[in-house]
Protein backbone atom coordinates (compact mmCIF):
# COMPACT_ATOMS: atom_id res chain seq x y z
CA UNK A 1 0.00 0.00 0.00
CA UNK A 2 1.23 3.33 -0.94
CA UNK A 3 1.83 5.80 2.13
CA UNK A 4 0.61 9.36 1.95
CA UNK A 5 2.98 12.17 2.83
CA UNK A 6 2.29 15.02 4.59
CA UNK A 7 2.09 17.21 2.17
CA UNK A 8 -0.17 15.37 -0.22
CA UNK A 9 -2.44 14.74 3.19
CA UNK A 10 -2.90 18.53 3.37
CA UNK A 11 -3.41 18.79 -0.47
CA UNK A 12 -6.59 16.65 -0.16
CA UNK A 13 -8.11 18.41 2.76
CA UNK A 14 -7.87 21.46 0.92
CA UNK A 15 -9.56 19.74 -2.03
CA UNK A 16 -12.40 18.16 0.34
CA UNK A 17 -12.85 21.77 2.15
CA UNK A 18 -13.11 23.82 -1.09
CA UNK A 19 -15.13 21.13 -2.43
CA UNK A 20 -17.51 21.18 0.72
CA UNK A 21 -17.40 25.37 0.38
CA UNK A 22 -18.51 25.25 -3.33
CA UNK A 23 -21.49 23.39 -2.54
CA UNK A 24 -22.52 25.09 0.67
CA UNK A 25 -22.25 28.86 -1.20
CA UNK A 26 -24.08 27.12 -3.78
CA UNK A 27 -26.81 26.17 -1.29
CA UNK A 28 -26.69 29.32 0.15
CA UNK A 29 -27.37 31.40 -2.88
CA UNK A 30 -29.88 29.61 -3.80
CA UNK A 31 -31.88 29.77 -0.63
CA UNK A 32 -31.41 33.45 -0.69
CA UNK A 33 -32.65 33.53 -4.46
CA UNK A 34 -35.24 35.87 -5.39
CA UNK A 35 -37.25 33.53 -7.03
CA UNK A 36 -37.42 31.43 -4.21
CA UNK A 37 -39.99 31.54 -1.52
CA UNK A 38 -42.40 29.79 0.95
CA UNK A 39 -45.27 28.30 0.96
CA UNK A 40 -47.95 30.70 1.64
CA UNK A 41 -52.16 29.91 2.41
CA UNK A 42 -54.19 30.97 -0.49
CA UNK A 43 -57.61 32.77 0.51
CA UNK A 44 -61.14 31.99 -0.40
CA UNK A 45 -61.66 34.50 -3.04
CA UNK A 46 -57.99 33.19 -4.91
CA UNK A 47 -59.15 29.72 -4.56
CA UNK A 48 -62.09 30.72 -6.46
CA UNK A 49 -59.83 32.37 -9.27
CA UNK A 50 -58.60 28.74 -10.34
CA UNK A 51 -59.62 27.43 -13.27
CA UNK A 52 -57.83 24.32 -13.12
CA UNK A 53 -59.84 21.12 -11.85
CA UNK A 54 -59.47 17.91 -11.19
CA UNK A 55 -61.66 14.98 -12.47
CA UNK A 56 -61.32 10.94 -12.70
CA UNK A 57 -62.05 8.72 -15.96
CA UNK A 58 -63.50 5.71 -15.26
CA UNK A 59 -63.32 2.50 -17.60
CA UNK A 60 -65.19 -0.68 -17.40
CA UNK A 61 -64.48 -4.12 -18.82
CA UNK A 62 -66.96 -7.52 -18.16
CA UNK A 63 -66.47 -10.64 -20.04
CA UNK A 64 -68.40 -13.42 -19.26
CA UNK A 65 -67.34 -16.80 -21.12
CA UNK A 66 -65.85 -14.36 -23.47
CA UNK A 67 -62.10 -12.64 -23.61
CA UNK A 68 -61.04 -9.18 -24.67
CA UNK A 69 -58.04 -10.48 -26.63
CA UNK A 70 -60.94 -12.43 -28.69
CA UNK A 71 -63.01 -8.83 -29.19
CA UNK A 72 -65.88 -10.66 -27.50
CA UNK A 73 -65.49 -13.93 -28.72
CA UNK A 74 -66.42 -17.03 -26.46
CA UNK A 75 -63.71 -18.61 -25.10
CA UNK A 76 -62.41 -22.05 -26.42
CA UNK A 77 -65.18 -23.56 -23.25
CA UNK A 78 -68.09 -22.81 -25.23
CA UNK A 79 -69.22 -25.14 -27.94
CA UNK A 80 -69.47 -24.60 -31.66
CA UNK A 81 -73.33 -23.51 -32.22
CA UNK A 82 -74.47 -26.21 -34.05
CA UNK A 83 -78.48 -26.47 -33.26
CA UNK A 84 -78.25 -29.59 -31.28
CA UNK A 85 -75.34 -30.92 -29.49
CA UNK A 86 -74.25 -27.79 -28.94
CA UNK A 87 -77.30 -27.07 -26.14
CA UNK A 88 -75.95 -29.39 -24.09
CA UNK A 89 -72.50 -27.88 -23.19
CA UNK A 90 -72.51 -27.59 -19.88
CA UNK A 91 -69.34 -24.81 -19.83
CA UNK A 92 -71.27 -22.08 -20.49
CA UNK A 93 -74.53 -22.12 -19.67
CA UNK A 94 -76.40 -19.31 -17.57
CA UNK A 95 -79.88 -20.13 -15.47
CA UNK A 96 -81.95 -18.26 -13.10
CA UNK A 97 -85.16 -19.29 -11.02
CA UNK A 98 -87.70 -17.82 -10.28
CA UNK A 99 -89.87 -17.96 -7.18
CA UNK A 100 -92.58 -19.63 -6.73
CA UNK A 101 -91.17 -21.40 -9.44
CA UNK A 102 -88.52 -23.83 -7.55
CA UNK A 103 -89.23 -26.62 -9.69
CA UNK A 104 -88.26 -25.19 -12.37
CA UNK A 105 -85.31 -23.20 -13.91
CA UNK A 106 -84.89 -21.03 -17.01
CA UNK A 107 -82.03 -22.02 -18.67
CA UNK A 108 -79.59 -20.09 -21.21
CA UNK A 109 -77.48 -22.21 -23.34
CA UNK A 110 -74.29 -21.96 -24.55
CA UNK A 111 -73.85 -18.26 -24.26
CA UNK A 112 -71.32 -15.69 -23.72
CA UNK A 113 -71.59 -11.77 -23.00
CA UNK A 114 -69.16 -8.52 -22.88
CA UNK A 115 -69.37 -4.40 -22.18
CA UNK A 116 -66.82 -2.35 -22.60
CA UNK A 117 -67.05 1.34 -21.38
CA UNK A 118 -64.95 3.99 -21.81
CA UNK A 119 -64.41 7.72 -20.42
CA UNK A 120 -67.03 7.34 -17.82
CA UNK A 121 -66.11 10.69 -15.91
CA UNK A 122 -66.31 11.35 -12.29
CA UNK A 123 -65.81 14.65 -10.80
CA UNK A 124 -67.70 17.58 -8.44
CA UNK A 125 -70.01 19.36 -9.42
CA UNK A 126 -73.32 21.51 -8.07
CA UNK A 127 -76.54 20.05 -8.48
CA UNK A 128 -77.59 23.66 -10.67
CA UNK A 129 -75.08 21.83 -13.11
CA UNK A 130 -77.92 19.17 -14.27
CA UNK A 131 -80.70 21.43 -15.32
CA UNK A 132 -83.06 18.73 -13.84
CA UNK A 133 -85.72 19.20 -11.34
CA UNK A 134 -84.26 21.75 -9.33
CA UNK A 135 -84.49 24.14 -11.96
CA UNK A 136 -88.03 23.06 -13.49
CA UNK A 137 -91.53 23.03 -12.46
CA UNK A 138 -91.26 19.06 -11.71
CA UNK A 139 -89.33 20.10 -8.60
CA UNK A 140 -90.94 18.48 -5.67
CA UNK A 141 -89.93 20.19 -2.56
CA UNK A 142 -91.30 16.97 0.00
CA UNK A 143 -88.45 15.50 -1.54
CA UNK A 144 -86.58 17.50 0.88
CA UNK A 145 -89.05 17.50 3.83
CA UNK A 146 -89.22 15.11 7.21
CA UNK A 147 -92.88 13.33 7.78
CA UNK A 148 -93.87 16.25 9.58
CA UNK A 149 -93.21 18.60 6.47
CA UNK A 150 -90.45 20.28 8.16
CA UNK A 151 -87.68 21.67 5.52
CA UNK A 152 -84.07 19.37 5.90
CA UNK A 153 -82.26 21.89 4.15
CA UNK A 154 -79.58 23.54 6.86
CA UNK A 155 -80.74 27.18 7.46
CA UNK A 156 -84.51 26.94 5.53
CA UNK A 157 -87.52 27.40 7.38
CA UNK A 158 -90.86 26.16 7.53
CA UNK A 159 -91.00 23.95 3.91
CA UNK A 160 -88.74 23.58 0.80
CA UNK A 161 -91.01 25.30 -1.14
CA UNK A 162 -88.81 28.46 -1.66
CA UNK A 163 -85.57 26.62 -1.76
CA UNK A 164 -84.73 25.57 -5.19
CA UNK A 165 -82.01 28.00 -5.29
CA UNK A 166 -80.11 26.30 -2.28
CA UNK A 167 -80.65 23.26 -3.62
CA UNK A 168 -79.10 23.88 -6.92
CA UNK A 169 -75.98 25.26 -5.41
CA UNK A 170 -75.20 22.14 -3.19
CA UNK A 171 -72.57 19.97 -3.86
CA UNK A 172 -73.18 17.15 -5.52
CA UNK A 173 -71.19 14.22 -6.90
CA UNK A 174 -71.43 13.64 -11.39
CA UNK A 175 -71.02 10.64 -12.93
CA UNK A 176 -71.25 11.70 -16.63
CA UNK A 177 -71.10 10.06 -20.60
CA UNK A 178 -70.28 12.59 -23.41
CA UNK A 179 -73.27 13.29 -25.54
CA UNK A 180 -73.43 11.73 -28.79
CA UNK A 181 -73.96 13.75 -31.85
CA UNK A 182 -74.27 13.07 -35.43
CA UNK A 183 -72.17 9.48 -34.53
CA UNK A 184 -69.75 11.42 -31.86
CA UNK A 185 -68.27 8.66 -29.47
CA UNK A 186 -69.83 5.80 -31.32
CA UNK A 187 -68.20 2.81 -30.32
CA UNK A 188 -67.11 4.17 -26.35
CA UNK A 189 -69.68 1.60 -25.31
CA UNK A 190 -69.37 -1.65 -27.09
CA UNK A 191 -71.89 -4.69 -26.19
CA UNK A 192 -72.27 -8.49 -26.81
CA UNK A 193 -74.19 -11.01 -25.81
CA UNK A 194 -75.09 -14.21 -27.68
CA UNK A 195 -76.76 -17.35 -26.40
CA UNK A 196 -77.66 -20.45 -28.31
CA UNK A 197 -80.67 -21.55 -26.66
CA UNK A 198 -83.59 -20.47 -23.80
CA UNK A 199 -85.40 -23.84 -22.41
CA UNK A 200 -87.39 -23.86 -19.50
CA UNK A 201 -85.76 -26.95 -17.80
CA UNK A 202 -87.79 -29.13 -14.46
CA UNK A 203 -85.57 -30.14 -11.68
CA UNK A 204 -87.60 -33.68 -12.20
CA UNK A 205 -86.08 -34.00 -15.71
CA UNK A 206 -82.69 -32.92 -15.41
CA UNK A 207 -79.54 -34.91 -14.11
CA UNK A 208 -79.12 -34.76 -9.97
CA UNK A 209 -82.54 -33.10 -10.34
CA UNK A 210 -80.83 -29.68 -11.13
CA UNK A 211 -82.85 -28.30 -13.80
CA UNK A 212 -79.90 -25.74 -14.74
CA UNK A 213 -78.31 -29.09 -16.03
CA UNK A 214 -81.22 -30.57 -17.91
CA UNK A 215 -81.10 -30.91 -21.71
CA UNK A 216 -84.32 -32.30 -22.00
CA UNK A 217 -86.45 -29.22 -23.58
CA UNK A 218 -83.87 -28.36 -26.33
CA UNK A 219 -84.53 -24.40 -26.84
CA UNK A 220 -86.90 -21.96 -28.27
CA UNK A 221 -85.34 -19.33 -28.86
CA UNK A 222 -81.86 -17.74 -29.03
CA UNK A 223 -80.34 -14.16 -29.28
CA UNK A 224 -77.07 -12.36 -31.31
CA UNK A 225 -76.06 -8.67 -30.35
CA UNK A 226 -73.51 -7.89 -32.25
CA UNK A 227 -72.29 -6.21 -35.82
CA UNK A 228 -70.68 -7.76 -38.75
CA UNK A 229 -67.13 -6.53 -37.60
CA UNK A 230 -67.65 -8.24 -34.66
CA UNK A 231 -69.39 -9.90 -31.63
CA UNK A 232 -69.42 -6.89 -29.93
CA UNK A 233 -72.22 -3.57 -31.21
CA UNK A 234 -71.46 -0.59 -30.65
CA UNK A 235 -73.37 2.01 -28.67
CA UNK A 236 -73.99 5.53 -28.43
CA UNK A 237 -75.59 7.50 -25.22
CA UNK A 238 -74.70 9.96 -22.82
CA UNK A 239 -76.18 11.35 -19.69
CA UNK A 240 -75.85 12.33 -15.79
CA UNK A 241 -76.01 11.26 -12.38
CA UNK A 242 -75.36 12.94 -9.56
CA UNK A 243 -75.05 11.97 -6.35
CA UNK A 244 -75.26 13.99 -3.22
CA UNK A 245 -76.71 14.31 0.62
CA UNK A 246 -78.10 16.72 3.21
Amino acid sequence: MKKITRKEHVALLKGKFNTQLWIAVLLGSCLHSPFVSALEPMADAEMGDITGQKGILLSLQYYYNSHPNLDGAAVSDCATPNGGTSLNNMNCRFAVQLKNREDEWLVFKNGHASIDLTRIALDASILGDSGGASNTSLFNPEKFEDVDGSCLLTGAAGGCDGEAPTIAAMAGLRLSYPVGTNGENFGNVRFGLFFEGLAVEPNALAPNTNGWEGTDRGSFMGLNIADNAGHQANISFGGDFYLYGF
